[in-house]
Order: structure tokens, then sequence, then C-alpha cells
């Protein structure tokens, strides 16, 4: 296909300030063939008029309305409506270069890739770039290098957006609902059935950290807990996935440590909202373990065998540096 269709999918709730901005970077797109796909989730803003004043203007434009269901959620809708060979996420409060789809394609046929990826721009509300998110160079590895690289948190990193995708890879693949953290329990599996991957240094994506109401922001609000919650369930898969293939056992050990740090800083949150949501979590977290295929290492067993203690423990412990 010689132009062939890009899917964009955006999942939009309570952004109305930030999603002119986003839609417009991809109606200024200098590669013409896309079927932008606006999902909805039931924002209880001006965003539901917004994004169809837009469609009104733009047939490359599909609006979705749905019931707040959460990220997760809109985009496996968004993933479930897809057109196009490729496609590509963009969070509805930031927004890519005006080149971004057409420097994906030019590489994808170029280079004979699976996925490309591009570095990110981090910015504040000001749109003042203050970080960046890439590599120091450009690079093309096969897919199971990409999947190492995203255990290890490196760039390419786990972010779903700044990436273009052949659509086919992710057949049988979806955000789990619900869940924080969402791109480091899928992304890897995706480029698990990668063939090739290209990572361009260049940083395409704009992203804003810290905007209020963004996840990352609330961290430390009443989502803390459940935020470390997920970490364990992102873990737990994780460990499961090295474990099931020999091609990646060598991860094992930074993935059981990481499962020790979303465990301990769970139960340690936990122990700030009484002792009734503490033991909750506590029975979370080893039935989480219990799931866990690997053999753990002697000190996450004793630290989950005891958890129950901690509330008591807890101030003497953070002292000791347990």
């Amino acid at each position: 296909m010689a132009n062939p269709l890009v899917s964009i999918i955006v999942p939009i709730y309570n952004v109305e300030h930030y999603i002119h901005r986003a839609i417009n970077s991809l109606l200024h797109q200098t590669y013409p063939f896309l079927d932008i796909i606006l999902i909805d989730d039931g924002s209880p803003d001006k965003c539901p008029q917004i994004c169809d004043e837009y469609a009104r203007k733009d047939n490359r434009i599909r609006v979705i309305h749905k019931k707040n269901g959460g990220l997760s959620d809109a985009r496996n809708v968004g993933l479930n409506l897809v057109r196009g060979e490729y496609l590509t996420f963009v969070d509805s409060d930031d927004y890519i270069s005006p080149d971004t789809i057409e420097k994906f394609l030019k590489i994808i046929h170029e280079e004979n890739v699976d996925v490309v990826c591009c570095g990110l721009n981090i910015i504040n509300d000001k749109e003042v770039i203050y970080d960046h998110r890439a590599g120091n160079t450009s690079f093309k590895i096969n897919g199971k290098t990409a999947v190492k690289l995203l255990l290890e948190d490196v760039f390419p990193y786990n972010f779903a957006p700044a990436k273009l995708y052949k659509q086919k890879l992710f057949e049988g693949i979806r955000f789990p609902v619900g869940r924080i953290y969402e791109d480091l329990a899928t992304t890897y599996l995706v480029l698990n059935k990668a063939e090739k991957v290209y990572c361009m240094k260049e940083c395409l994506y704009y992203y804003e950290r810290g905007r209020e109401g963004n996840i990352t922001s609330e961290l430390n609000s009443t989502k803390a807990v459940w935020s470390y919650y997920c970490g364990c369930l992102n873990s737990k898969e994780r460990i499961n996935f090295c474990q099931s293939f020999p091609d990646y056992t060598e991860m094992l050990p930074a993935q059981t440590k990481t499962f020790y740090s979303w465990s301990k800083l769970c139960i340690e949150a936990a122990t700030k909202l009484g002792k009734n949501e503490y033991k909750t979590y506590c029975k979370k977290i080893r039935s989480i373990f219990h799931e866990i295929k690997a053999p753990m290492p002697l000190k996450i067993r004793v630290f989950i065998k005891f958890s129950n203690l901690y509330y008591y423990l807890y101030p003497i412990l953070k002292w000791k540096n347990f």
C-alpha cells in the first residue's frame, strides 16, 4: 500500500484546556492519511462537545462517547475500532511534532521494521521543555532485545505512546482495565511479537508531566497505595513472563527486586490508611506473591510472610532500612 492508513487512538477525560493542542497536532501532520479515534471517556467538562466539533470539520476524525472506564478501557475501545495498517497512541494532554507520522512511516519502510519508537520531550504547563527521554543514538534491534530494554526501563521505555506499531501486533493484547502503570503491563508483550524494532533518538512526542489530574501528579494522594499495588501486579506478570521464556530468564533478578520494592512501598503506604485497609492490602500482596512462578529470594519471602506485623514494626524498621 503506497499510502497506508494510520490509526491514532486518543483517550480523552477532563482535559478541555489541552484537547485543542492535542487534536491540532494530529490534524496538522504532514502525512494526511489518518484515522483519528477520539475516545470520550465520559468526560465531565466540555471535551465531548469539542470532539464533536472537530469531527464535523474533518472526516478523518471519529468520536466515541462512552461511560467512564479509565485510560486502559478507553485505549481498548480504540483498539477494537482501528482501521489502519499501523497505529499509535497520543494522550489528550500531550501532542506530537507535525512530521511525526511521516518520519515513523519512512523508517518503517526503509528499515523494514514492525515498530518505530521515538524519544519524548518532557514539558511543563507552559510548554517549556525541561527534560528528554531518549537514547544517545538511533539503532535497530530485534524484538527480544527491545523487550529486555523495556524490562530494564531504559530507552525505548515502556510508554505506549511515542511508538508506531503494526496493527497486527495488538491481536490478543489489551490494556488491563482499572490499573495504573498500564503501559508497564502491556508494551513489552507487544514488542515481544515484533521481529524488528527501530529506536530513533529524535524526540517527536511532547509529554506534559505534573498537570493537575495527571496520574503522575497524584501519586502522593490517596491513589498512592493503589498505584503501588498495581506495580506489584505488573511485576508479578513480568516475573512469570521471564520465567516462561528462556530468552528472558536473565532478567529475573531485576524483576524480583522490583517486586520487592513495589510490595514494600505498598505495605508502608497502607500503614497510613488504618489497620483494616492495611490488612486488606497485606492479603492482596500475599495473594500476588503466591501466584509468582519463579523462586523468590529469602528476604522477599520473609517480608511477605510477616507483612501483617509491619503495621506495628514500621516505625522501627523505617530507620533500619529493612
